[in-house]
């Protein structure tokens, strides 16, 4: 400036960047260092490029995002060659700190250690301080503490001017004095990590002092002072938008709330929660489409989306799929539609879409294969065999590759997998809803190579609008089902059966069995035992047919009080005769007493059956239940708690 030169506008980025990070605001930082690499690689400024996807990478694992993380430090690693062994040393700490926060002390060692000899080497006496906190931290939570303790006793002489590394220094002096049990050593190290980090003015550091301070606190019941730190903690990390920070706080609001005796202060605290949690979302989805622009922003030049118009036709394509995926009642049958649409994105030679059963540990995968749907979805254990799918909806994480190989792929899923590769190029993502993983979808290539970051993020963008198309199709399922089933037993209620029966006279079924099932002398029953035990006999023997009649062509309804219908699009009376026997032998061995029942002295069923053949698509549902009902009139005839059969021949000749 002094000598009226203009600065070139990615080095100002850079440096706008850079103080944006330091005072928390770290989205904005994000952005401004993916300005500057537009301009960097247009320059082909490889050196600005690489300290650009550092120090992107650095920030991303500040926001708790370590997919992301992980991606442009590695891409800043790889670009070492470009870079002086100073920088080299600082994303080698950054990939090992990484390693660390998600639990991999062995790699994060590593990474860590080779940082250290680069630092030495080529850094000041201060710079080497953040590999060795690091290394310090890993050794104090391996219990480790006389070996993370000379570590900080080597530093404190260099590091006594930065209140940044002095809030290192004594956070770790807390976990140290913390697991050696000196609880008020711990707590007065932890106040003194906070003091320090607050001098220093950087707030994501200050946020996480006070987390781990509020941590402490928790796990020794300190509320009083718990409760002002944990609001002055969260407001901070809401601030600069780090989930992981937020989550944090969140979490020991959740364990606070759950030691509070009275309960009008716990529901405060839970309103307060889940307002958190809600803001917490409303601006991770903010983010996450920030994200979004900006890695498109990124690679413009090298994926071909040289106007605002290509991103615009992409987003509307991805929207369009999840619109019919929301009105679409049967998965696999617009699977090929979703097919053909996504091959104006990337390379789909194997599409699916699983849904996880939790309760059965099992996946229901819709799939195709070379653009052919296959007709029917097969059940995957996640017990018996690891893939992909179960990887991807265990672990809450979306991923891709471009070359995986068998090795790599046993490295990732376990001896227990499928060895074989037949796509090479394989994107996943779990879908949630409702506030769970619920599915899993995939798209693959059988050639290595065929996606790149640009079609990842499109993938992921895709998956938001399958998620909310999914749950809002489950939800009107659930909606559905609860108007059209009994509350008491959960069978199909009386209002759904015309609707069933009509689907089958539709898929052109010419044989139909009805079966009307009623309790013996269940008036009497009542008025002897009460209605609650009444009820209760209604659960019971609702439970005993669904166990006999659960196959595919059946339903089972409460028809109305104690009567219950019996759909089945077959006619087959050996197989009929012989589970109606072992039904009413079940009923009666149940054994609940019934001392006013004339046919029993306990609960029994009487049972009428009828067959029709409809060759000609004539028969009407009330004609099948009005020859039902003549049956079970026929076996009360007959003394009850016995079963009529009224076959065509007989309804024919009446």
């Amino acid at each position: 400036m002094k000598q009226n030169q203009i600065v070139p506008p990615q080095f100002d980025y850079i440096l706008q960047a850079y103080l944006l990070s330091r005072s928390g605001k770290l989205i904005e930082s994000i952005s401004l260092f993916f300005d500057a690499i537009t301009f960097a690689q247009q320059n082909k400024q490889e050196f600005l490029i690489c300290f650009c996807n550092y120090n992107i990478g650095t920030l991303y694992g500040m926001l708790g995002n370590y997919f992301y993380a992980h991606k442009f430090l590695t891409k800043a690693e790889k670009s070492q060659q470009f870079c002086d062994s100073y920088i080299t040393g600082l994303i080698k700490n950054n990939i090992g700190d990484i390693f660390r926060q998600i639990g991999n002390f062995s790699e994060a060692l590593t990474y860590l250690y080779e940082a250290k000899t680069r630092l030495d080497q080529y850094g000041s006496r201060s710079s080497i301080a953040l590999p060795l906190f690091n290394i310090a931290e890993i050794k104090a939570k391996q219990c480790r503490f006389t070996e993370s303790q000379a570590i900080l006793d080597s530093l404190f002489h260099h590091i006594q001017g930065e209140p940044r590394f002095l809030g290192f220094y004594y956070k770790i002096k807390a976990e140290i004095a913390n697991g050696l049990e000196q609880i008020e050593e711990a707590e007065k190290c932890h106040l003194l990590s906070i003091e320090k980090m607050k001098a220093s003015q950087h707030d994501y550091y200050y946020a996480e002092m006070i987390l781990e301070y509020c941590q402490f606190l928790t796990s020794y019941d300190k509320y009083s002072a718990l409760d002002r730190y944990i609001k002055q903690g969260l407001d901070i990390a809401k601030a600069i938008e780090s989930d992981k920070l937020i989550d944090g706080f969140n979490d020991i609001i959740l364990l606070r709330i759950k030691d509070i005796k009275e309960i009008e202060i716990r529901e405060k605290h839970y309103q307060t929660l889940t307002s958190s949690l809600l803001n917490s979302r409303r601006e991770l989805l903010k983010r996450e489409s920030d994200y979004l622009q900006q890695l498109y922003r990124l690679n413009t030049a090298k994926l071909e989306l040289s106007t605002v118009k290509s991103l615009s036709e992409n987003l509307a394509l991805i929207n369009k799929i999840g619109q019919y995926i929301n009105n679409s009642t049967d998965i696999q049958s617009i699977l090929p539609k979703i097919q053909e649409d996504l091959s104006a994105l990337f390379q789909t030679d194997t599409l699916a879409l699983g849904f996880y059963n939790k309760e059965q540990d099992n996946i229901t995968i819709h799939y195709m294969d070379d653009k052919q749907p296959v007709t029917h979805p097969y059940v995957t254990n996640c017990q018996n065999e690891a893939t992909y799918m179960s990887y991807c909806i265990k672990s809450d994480s979306s991923f891709y590759f471009n070359h995986m190989n068998s090795e790599q792929k046993v490295v990732m899923l376990g001896e227990s997998c499928d060895k074989r590769v037949t796509c090479k190029s394989v994107m996943f993502s779990p879908i949630k809803f409702n506030g769970e993983v619920q599915a899993c979808f995939t798209v693959q290539a059988k050639e290595s190579y065929q996606y790149q970051a640009f079609h990842f993020e499109l993938f992921i963008q895709l998956i938001n609008y399958i998620s909310i198309a999914l749950e809002n199709q489950y939800n009107r399922q659930q909606l559905l089902h609860l108007s059209q089933t009994d509350h008491l037993t959960q069978l199909w209620n009386r209002n759904s059966l015309e609707s069933h029966f009509n689907q089958l006279k539709r898929q052109f079924t010419q044989n139909y069995t009805g079966i009307m099932l009623d309790i013996d002398h269940y008036k009497e029953y009542n008025d002897t035992y009460g209605h609650i035990a009444g009820d209760e006999v209604l659960i019971k023997i609702s439970q005993l047919i669904k166990k006999h009649f659960h196959c595919l062509k059946t339903r089972v309804y409460r028809y109305g009080g104690d009567e219950f219908f019996i759909l089945i699009a077959e006619v087959n009376q050996d197989k009929m005769r012989s589970k109606i026997e072992s039904l009413l032998s079940e009923i009666k061995h149940l054994l609940i007493p019934h001392e006013n029942s004339h046919c029993s002295n306990v609960i029994s069923a009487s049972v009428g059956i009828s067959y029709a053949i409809d060759p000609q698509g004539s028969l009407t549902l009330n004609s099948l239940i009005e020859q039902a009902d003549k049956a079970l009139y026929k076996a009360k005839g007959n003394g009850r708690n016995c079963y009529y059969e009224r076959s065509q021949m007989e309804i024919l000749t009446e």
